[in-house]
């Protein structure tokens, strides 16, 4: 686990010039056994499109709009056609409705909350 991620990061940092400072593990997948050896935090979802599996815009918008509430992170995969369209109507939908998007970090920071390697977040709703 350690060396796929290892290679992953520098493989990153090749393409980008930087190095990932956030993980998702592949399917939300992980214990404890492995978040011990993960040096990065490590992101899930409060709000699943299961945009993997119904491959549908309407699914998509219908899941997000009627389940997220302030603090939620989305989890919607880009190698899909019907996500990407779905997000053409989340994004302004979500933002007329005030919220503001933003990346997991800076949702992190604006709720004052430190990011521990080996910890799981799922959302930062308002505590």
């Amino acid at each position: 686990i350690w060396l796929q991620i290892y290679r992953t990061n520098e493989a990153v940092k090749k393409v980008t010039g930087e190095y990932p400072t956030l993980m998702r593990p592949p399917c939300g997948f992980d214990n404890g056994s492995t978040n011990c050896i993960i040096a990065m935090p490590l992101i899930l979802w409060s709000v699943d499109t299961k945009d993997w599996q119904t491959q549908n815009c309407y699914c998509s918008v219908q899941t997000v709009l009627e389940n997220v509430k302030d603090g939620d992170i989305i989890l919607m995969h880009d190698m899909y056609e019907a996500s990407a369209e779905a997000v053409e109507t989340i994004v302004p939908s979500l933002i007329a409705e005030g919220y503001q998007l933003v990346t997991v970090s800076e949702l992190a920071e604006y709720r004052g909350r430190m990011l521990q390697e080996g910890e799981e977040y799922s959302s930062f709703g308002k505590e």
